[in-house]
């Protein structure tokens, strides 16, 4: 089996190419003050549904989501696995719409969307086709030796601006709560639930240890911090609120002048873009494990060339921004349904899978 390490780096860096680009605006809308609170409770919920989801695999001794689904009444299986599958091919659209939107802003102006977009699929296209997912884990610790050195000089450089007072006020008041009923705040668990079900398909290719993730998980909480508050400090709320891509436009404006290069954005983008180009693999990846394993006759070639197919064509549908926007706000119950009921199934039909093993062995 592949060692846990990786899976923990997959998971790490896999998030991290979530963090930067959407995540910022989105809670930054939801309050107007004490910005920590909003990251801090969806950052709870995130342990708490990945506690629950390997706890319950960890009853089933190396199984996976789809063996331990696809074993039981199959009315079960896919009232748990159709909405996984369909929850999947948003992220990927969502996050193929976007890398190619930041890109198209940054660096690559005058290259069209249908370009960007088409070369988004492919890459991580190709890497399933050709490879699997331990090809695929081997490729994040390789990444991450290639890009986590500049992604996080860039990330430490982009203090250099900020304006401490604008941190105020951290105490908050009985109205900071209000971002519970804000849509901004449920679009934004985005950025804790894309990678999430990930984890519940290596079981029966890698090893995954509950403790790593949680010390990984801890890693990242300061990547949301860093992604809401940066932007807030260097710009100011009002500011940072009318930004499409707050991190990035503050980051835009460091000025480092022993460097070489006149825009360390460049570098941010290149280390975000190849996390993001890993994530789109690994989903791709389990939407074809599950269907590959549902219907074992069905070519796994055929099944990726599909959904790209798929995926594509709904980006090209895709005019503006605003529409993606209302995507990412429309696919909020799905996100939520899965984030809640995937991990509560697991962990229920993992008690009765336990409690079922214990009296056999007690009846010998």
């Amino acid at each position: 089996m592949t060692n846990s390490f990786n899976v923990t780096l997959a998971y790490i860096i896999t998030h991290i190419g979530l963090i930067f680009f959407i995540y910022p605006t989105d809670v930054i809308e939801s309050t107007s003050q004490s910005h920590w609170m909003p990251v801090v409770t969806a950052f709870i919920f995130h342990l708490v549904i990945v506690f629950t989801y390997l706890k319950g695999l960890s009853y089933f001794e190396g199984r996976n989501l789809v063996m331990i689904m696809t074993n039981r009444h199959p009315l079960l299986a896919w009232l748990t696995l159709l909405p996984v599958l369909l929850y999947l091919l948003d992220v990927i659209i969502l996050m193929v719409r976007a890398n190619a939107e930041i890109i198209s802003i940054v660096c690559l102006a005058n290259t069209p969307l249908w370009m960007l977009m088409l070369l988004m699929l492919l890459i991580p296209g190709y890497m399933v086709i050709r490879g699997n997912v331990k090809s695929l884990l081997r490729l994040a610790l390789l990444i991450s030796f290639l890009f986590a050195l500049p992604c996080l000089f860039v990330i430490s450089a982009s203090f250099q601006n900020i304006d401490w007072r604008y941190v105020l006020p951290l105490i908050p008041r009985r109205e900071a709560f209000n971002y519970l009923a804000h849509p901004s705040f449920y679009k934004s668990l985005f950025a804790f639930t894309g990678v999430f079900l990930l984890l519940g398909y290596f079981p029966s290719f890698a090893k995954v240890k509950m403790k790593s993730i949680f010390l990984g998980g801890l890693v990242l909480l300061p990547m949301y911090l860093i992604s809401v508050y940066v932007p807030i400090l260097t710009l100011g709320e009002e500011t940072a609120l009318q930004l499409q891509y707050p991190y990035i436009f503050a980051v835009d404006t460091l000025e480092i002048d022993w460097l070489m290069f006149d825009r360390v954005t460049v570098f941010l983008l290149m280390s975000l873009i190849a996390f993001g180009l890993l994530f789109i693999g690994f989903t791709i990846w389990q939407i074809m494990y599950t269907i590959k394993y549902s219907f074992k006759k069905w070519n796994s070639t055929l099944i990726v060339l599909i959904v790209l197919l798929i995926v594509y064509t709904v980006c090209l549908c895709i005019p503006d921004w605003q529409l993606v926007d209302q995507f990412l706000q429309w696919n909020t119950f799905l996100r939520i349904y899965i984030s809640i009921v995937t991990p509560s199934i697991i962990f229920v039909l993992g008690l009765i899978h336990h409690s079922k093993v214990n009296r056999e062995l007690n009846s010998i």
